[in-house]
Order: C-alpha cells, then sequence, then structure tokens
C-alpha cells in the first residue's frame, strides 16, 4: 500500500517529462528571434507615441492660428502639460497592442483612440485650468480633442503602413496536429496583416503530413527550434494538449521570450459576440443570443441608401468609363443581368459591368457540373468565357458598382453574404441557408478576407460570425476595409 503513491508520482513524472520542452523551467537568455521582436516593438512604441504627440501639436497649433481666443500663452502651457497625452494614450494600451497581438490595425484600435482623446482633452483642459492662462473654451476643447483623434489615426495608419513595408515579417511555428496546423496556414495566408511568415510546425504525429508546412519535429524541441530559425510567434492549435502540458509551453515561450498564441478548442462557436466573464478564478464565456435591434437595422438601411447615393454621384464619371471600355471591348450590351437569391429566399436581379462573353450562361454545363459539386460553390481560375477588359474588372470589382442600384432599391445592402445563383443555392441544405437571413452585400467578410481563395466552409463561418455580430461598427469597418482588398485583388478571379 505505501508504494502506491510513489508509483503514481513516478509515471506521472515520466509523462511530463516525456511532453516537456526541452529545458523547461531553466533561465535561459532570449533567442535571436525574440531579442529581434524586443527591439522592433520598442521601436514601434517610440514612433506611436511620437505620431500621437505630433497630432496634439498639430490640433493646437491649428486652434492657436484660428482662434482669437486661444493665445500663445495658452499654447505654451498646453504644450508643457502634452505628455499628460501621451499617459493617457498608454494607459488605454494603445501602445502595446502591435507585440502582443498575433494580428493588429489601426482601424481596430480607433474605438479605444476614441475614448483616449476624450479622456486626454480632459486631463489637459484639467491642468490647463491650474494655470495661468485657465482653461479652454468647450468649442475650443471639442476641436482639440477632435483633431488630434483624427491626426492621430491617420499618422498611426501613416506609421504602420511604412513600418510594414520597411521591416521583414517575424518568423513563426504552429503547434499541433497537420490538419489544424493546415487550417491556421491558410487564415494566415489569406491574412497578411498577420506579418507572420510560417516556417513549419511541431507535432508528436509523425505521420504524412495535412499541410504544406514541414515538420520540424515535436513540442520538446521547440526552444531549439526558435533559436535555428529566429522564431518570434508560436500558434499552438493543441487540442489534446493537457492543461499542465499548455503551462509547460506558456513558460518555455516566456523562458526563450517568444510570443505565443493559442487557439482554443471549439474556436468555431468564439464569435466577437461573446464576452470573457470571471466568477472569481474561473473564466467564464457569456453567449449573447439575439436577433439585432430594429433601430441597427434602420441605422445600416439609412447608411445603405446615404452611402450608395453619394458614391453613385460621386463615381458617376469611372461608371461612364467603364461603362465606354466595355462597349468597345466586347460590345453590347453593357450590363449583365442575373437572377440571385436574396434575403428570405427572394429572388431579384443583380447588377453588374459584363465581363464575360455574350452566350456565357449557355457555356457554363461545359466547365462546371452543378450536380458533381462537392459543396454549393464554385470559382473557375482562368475562365475562359472573361473578357479581355473582364479581367481586371474582376480583379479590382469594379465590375461591382452597378449594384450600388440594387442597395438603392433595397434588394442588396452595402455590406453583407454576397448573393448566390438560384442554381447554387438550390443545393444548399437547412445550416447553409442561414446566410440568406438578411441582404445580400455588394462587399462583406468574405470580399475583404480571402475572396475565392477561401473554401465554402471558411466562408460560410465568416458569414455566420457576421449574422451572429452585426452591428453598424462592423459594417464600418469592412466598408473601409474594401478599397485595400481591391487594390490588392488577392484571390479575386
Amino acid at each position: 500500500m505505501s508504494r502506491a503513491p510513489d508509483t503514481e508520482r513516478s509515471a506521472g513524472d515520466a509523462e511530463r517529462a516525456a511532453t516537456a520542452p526541452s529545458g523547461a523551467g531553466k533561465a535561459r537568455a532570449p533567442g535571436p528571434g525574440a531579442r529581434e521582436s524586443r527591439r522592433r516593438g520598442a521601436l514601434l512604441r517610440r514612433l506611436l507615441a511620437f505620431a500621437d504627440w505630433s497630432a496634439l501639436t498639430a490640433a493646437l497649433l491649428v486652434v492657436t492660428a484660428a482662434s482669437a481666443s486661444v493665445t500663445v500663452g495658452t499654447l505654451f502651457w498646453a504644450m508643457l502639460f502634452s505628455p499628460v497625452w501621451i499617459l493617457v494614450v498608454k494607459l488605454h494600451g494603445l501602445y502595446d497592442n502591435d507585440h502582443r497581438r498575433i494580428r493588429h490595425s489601426t482601424l481596430d484600435e480607433l474605438p479605444s483612440l476614441i475614448a483616449a482623446s476624450a479622456v486626454g482633452v480632459i486631463a489637459l483642459d484639467g491642468l490647463l485650468a491650474l494655470s495661468p492662462v485657465g482653461p479652454l473654451s468647450p468649442a475650443t476643447a471639442i476641436a482639440v480633442g477632435g483633431g488630434s483623434l483624427a491626426g492621430s489615426f491617420v499618422l498611426r495608419g501613416v506609421i504602420r503602413f511604412a513600418w510594414h513595408r520597411l521591416t521583414a515579417v517575424a518568423a513563426g511555428i504552429v503547434v499541433g496536429p497537420p490538419d489544424a496546423v493546415d487550417i491556421v496556414a491558410r487564415r494566415i495566408a489569406t491574412h497578411p496583416e498577420t506579418r507572420l511568415a510560417l516556417v513549419g510546425y511541431l507535432s508528436a504525429q509523425a505521420e504524412p503530413a495535412a499541410t504544406e508546412l514541414p515538420r520540424l519535429g515535436s513540442v520538446a524541441d521547440i526552444s531549439g527550434t526558435a533559436r535555428e530559425f529566429a522564431i518570434e510567434r508560436v500558434v499552438v492549435t493543441e487540442e489534446e494538449m493537457s492543461e499542465a502540458a499548455a503551462e509547460r509551453l506558456i513558460e518555455e515561450c516566456k523562458a526563450v521570450g517568444l510570443g505565443l498564441t493559442f487557439l482554443p478548442q471549439h474556436y468555431g462557436l468564439l464569435g466577437r459576440g461573446i464576452e470573457l466573464n470571471r466568477v472569481a478564478e474561473l473564466p467564464l464565456l457569456d453567449f449573447r443570443f439575439s436577433d439585432p435591434p430594429r433601430s441597427t437595422i434602420a441605422m445600416k438601411r439609412t447608411m445603405d441608401v446615404t452611402v450608395s447615393a453619394f458614391l453613385l454621384l460621386l463615381l458617376s464619371p469611372l461608371l461612364a468609363l467603364v461603362a465606354l471600355a466595355v462597349l468597345i471591348d466586347s460590345g453590347r450590351p453593357v450590363l449583365f443581368r442575373q437572377r440571385r437569391i436574396g434575403e428570405g429566399g427572394r429572388t431579384f436581379n443583380v447588377v453588374k459591368f459584363r465581363t464575360m462573353v455574350a452566350d456565357a450562361e449557355q457555356r457554363l454545363p461545359e466547365l462546371v457540373d452543378l450536380a458533381e459539386l462537392d459543396e454549393p460553390a464554385f470559382k473557375i481560375r482562368n475562365d475562359p468565357r472573361v473578357t479581355r477588359i473582364g479581367r481586371p474588372l474582376r480583379r479590382s470589382s469594379l465590375d461591382e458598382l452597378p449594384q450600388l442600384f440594387n442597395v438603392l432599391r433595397g434588394e442588396m445592402s452595402l455590406v453583407g453574404p454576397r448573393p448566390e445563383e438560384e442554381a447554387v443555392v438550390a443545393l444548399y441544405d437547412e445550416r447553409q441557408r442561414g446566410r440568406l437571413e438578411v441582404r445580400p452585400g455588394i462587399t462583406g467578410p468574405m470580399q475583404v478576407y480571402g475572396r475565392s481563395d477561401l473554401t465554402f466552409e471558411e466562408r460560410l463561418a465568416m458569414e455566420r460570425d457576421y449574422l451572429d455580430n452585426l452591428s453598424l461598427l462592423t459594417d464600418l469597418a469592412i466598408l473601409l476595409r474594401t478599397p485595400r482588398a481591391m487594390i490588392r485583388g488577392d484571390g479575386a478571379y
């Protein structure tokens, strides 16, 4: 009886030794990748702080020049107190997220930047009230806050754009089985803003891989692999990893200075509407199940009408030029109309600039057998039916612009799932018909996160996440990311 505990302890120690990363628990200096990551992170934080200070300075100079009530003395004291602005932005975490997160953009931090600007102008004005010049007038304070916010947003975007062009991407590895590794690799490949180049994966499974990434060893080799390949970030997809093994991996990554990202189990269920809560030390996930409020739907429709009408007026010369190019290249008709399925399964005629030969629909059976499709969607690379002018129009998505008229008529929205043909929707199962719950969109999550490079299930997962968390902020974020996707043209054919 007295030997049993020793036996159990020995077995546990053996299991822990087998799964522990090599050298776990020993103090080690950061590897070359970690050192480079820290150096770049420190430099980027200083550049972002300089951008915020420059935006505040510019706003103060403008209001001083434009307002007779703001004197040079006010400008002097405001500049003297300007470090409080940087402190407020720092307390909102806006200098640390680039290093901590696998993916971060200036657009993502806009809500926090708005909050920081509001608090910053209150703090600055409070300090000015204690100075000999006194506080700013309400109108001037609003101008300083709004100008600083706009300047910070623009300068931060410019700095990150230049940073991404001038610095190398970080090297990363994935920990997990090959099929899960392949999912992560596909997502990172379609999201270049992650700034991560995967060099391989670590897994206990040595069978033939379901991914193009090379297997670099087991998780026990993580320290040596990180040093050999100058790794900066580890992405963990190991769903079967025990809590103890995960803790050891975290400690190992911390010891050698690696960034760490975990893909949680049941990740498909964790949309943006999920909130992390706590009861004592227990982390809890609260799910929000509700239809979008009527006010959100009404505001979405108002935005659709306003923006589409404005864009039609603004882009009318471009629409005329594209129509002329189509007419010269391939004759009439200039516009292409096709029956598509919209909200609630209702049909409507979608309008596009014609990018294919006139008899394209009749020739489709020569290229695709709808009855033999593995999933209810298809895209044809190097489609022989596409005209000469049609290729650049499709790559840039300029052929979709006439759908602004569909938006005005209420058949489509600016943002939503893409409308599909009747024959394709007829192949949907009940789960897949969920994407018909809202008006289809000219752009949507698919268009800004991969386009035709996505599988149908990947596309469906993105659209389900969009539907579960429908909001004006999400629509605005997608609209602001759409021009970049149009310019890049990735996944468009």
